[in-house]
C-alpha cells in the first residue's frame, strides 16, 4: 500500500469522495484501502491509501506521500473501520 494526499476545496469534496468510492468498489473493497480527511485544519487534506502507484493516475490531484506525513487524527470517509483504527484515531475521542 502507498499513501497519497490532496488539499481539497469544499466545492470539490463530493466529487473526489465519489470518485474514490467508485474505485474502491471496483477494486473489490480492499481491506487496507481508505480515504480519510483531516479535521480542524484549514485547508482540509484528504489522505488515500492505495494498493499501488498506478492508481495515482486515476485520482487527479493526489500526490504520493510517506507514512511520516500522516496525521494522528482523521475522519474515515471510505474504507473499513478496523483498518482505519489501526492507523488513526478519531478526533476528540479519548485515548484508550
Amino acid at each position: 500500500m502507498i499513501w497519497a494526499r490532496r488539499v481539497i476545496a469544499p466545492a470539490e469534496w463530493n466529487e473526489v469522495q465519489d470518485q474514490f468510492e467508485s474505485l474502491f468498489v471496483k477494486l473489490g473493497c480492499p481491506g487496507q484501502m481508505m480515504l480519510v480527511a483531516t479535521s480542524g485544519c484549514s485547508p482540509t487534506i484528504l489522505f488515500a491509501s492505495l494498493p499501488n502507484t498506478v492508481l495515482l493516475t486515476v485520482l487527479a490531484g493526489f500526490e504520493q506521500t510517506g507514512d511520516g506525513e500522516l496525521p494522528a487524527e482523521a475522519a474515515l470517509l471510505v474504507g473499513h473501520p478496523h483498518a482505519f483504527e489501526k492507523r488513526f484515531r478519531y478526533p476528540n475521542r479519548p485515548s484508550m
